[in-house]
């Protein structure tokens, strides 16, 4: 059965999607349709589970490092401007404060532009907007090359400093728009840079928690979000990961755009695949937006198989991590801490006007279930480093 990707209306998908995705509102080439795939291997046949649980293991500890304990002495006075992905979406809006926070530590002033999820070329405007106040640096949280190329184009041509906080430049092979037009996009840790390795991990370790936790005998029902391009890392990280298990298998991909979250199409093909394949027992999906609003573990509830399907999915937002604790259509989340990733895109500006390169800020990623991780009734996910107060040590500001 194909996903429909027709008659929607611009500004309804581009709400939609961003919404969902949280900070990971990257639009890239959108692409819809249903694939089958599998990773074949008997499922009779036995596995070494050692190096899964060892990966695991890691996983649950974090892929994450300090943030860094020194930096260049700060410019007073900067005035910054944060173009947000859309703030109507929690997952931009919560990093958009950071900075801001973070940017009034230091006694910049921050001007915060709502992205309103590029409906109308807001991120064009807003970038504009920026370098006719004179901006010294622009902080883009969510906003890819080929969503505001020309604003990119034009800050770079003006000498502003601009950083991308997951925010993926030209040159990144899943944009493929030319040459980079940001100063720099914030780097994670020195296993994984970049968003990119960091959104690949996310999959990986989702991987390994559905490969220990099925024993090593997955049948797996896979979301593809292919028109986000986090989303396209995050699937390639699964499943080379699950391939590595023979005896694990993806028995139906839904291959899915950002539209297609809109209208009830995702809700309706994750319920036909519930019911096509009962003996299935994992699924993946990017967001826990999605896990919500397009009734998936409402599905897997109504299906009466919250104890015999797990459901991994991403930020670990306050009601995803009361499903997890109630085991009722939710399990286990992978995410990264994206105020951290705020923060970060701060410490990347002080250094980039002092005309020095960008480092390691040390946010990763890091896997939360039942047992591991879960925060506080009522709270969402949140690294457990203090990066707040070691960044204004750092800063010489605390």
């Amino acid at each position: 059965m194909s996903i429909r990707a027709r008659g929607r209306s611009r500004r309804r998908m581009l709400l939609i999607s961003a919404a969902l995705g949280g900070l990971s509102v990257l639009l890239g080439a959108c692409s819809s349709g249903n694939a089958a795939s599998t990773s074949s291997g008997p499922a009779s046949a036995s596995i070494n589970l050692a190096p899964f649980e060892k990966a695991l293991q890691a996983d649950y500890k974090g892929h994450f490092t300090a943030p860094p304990t020194t930096a260049p002495p700060h410019k007073k006075g900067v005035n910054l401007w944060i173009i947000s992905c859309g703030q109507a979406s929690e997952g931009c809006s919560q990093p958009v404060a950071n900075a801001k926070e973070a940017a009034g530590a230091l006694g910049w002033k921050a001007t915060v532009f709502d992205g309103n999820f590029g409906i109308g070329d807001a991120y064009n405007n807003g970038i504009r907007q920026a370098i006719a106040d004179h901006a010294q640096a622009i902080i883009t949280i969510g906003v890819n090359c080929n969503q505001a190329k020309s604003g990119y184009q034009a800050a770079k041509a003006a000498g502003i400093v601009v950083v991308g906080a997951d925010s993926y430049d030209c040159s990144d092979p899943a944009v493929h728009d030319g040459a980079n037009v940001m100063s720099a996009t914030v780097k994670f840790t020195p296993a994984f840079p970049s968003a990119a390795d960091t959104s690949r991990e996310r999959g990986i370790a989702k991987a390994d928690w559905i490969i220990v936790h099925t024993k090593g005998h997955a049948q797996v029902i896979n979301t593809d979000f292919a028109g986000l391009t986090g989303g396209v890392y995050e699937n390639q990280g699964f499943v080379s990961e699950l391939a590595k298990c023979k005896t694990c298998k993806i028995v139906k991909t839904i291959t899915f755009s950002p539209a297609d979250t809109s209208d009830g199409t995702l809700k309706q093909e994750w319920a036909s695949a519930l019911a096509q394949f009962p003996n299935a027992n994992a699924g993946v999906i990017i967001s826990d937006g999605i896990v919500i609003q397009d009734g998936m573990a409402q599905a897997i509830q109504s299906a009466g198989r919250t104890k015999t399907f797990s459901l991994v999915s991403g930020e670990g937002y306050a009601p995803n991590v009361a499903m997890i604790r109630a085991q009722n259509g939710e399990d286990a989340v992978t995410p990264f801490d994206s105020n951290w990733l705020a923060w970060g895109a701060v410490d990347t500006v002080i250094r980039l006007l002092d005309h020095q390169p960008a480092v390691y800020e040390g946010m990763g990623v890091q896997v939360v279930d039942r047992t591991h991780n879960l925060p506080a009734a009522g709270q969402q996910y949140n690294s457990p480093v203090n990066y707040q107060a070691l960044y204004k040590k750092a800063w010489g500001v605390s």
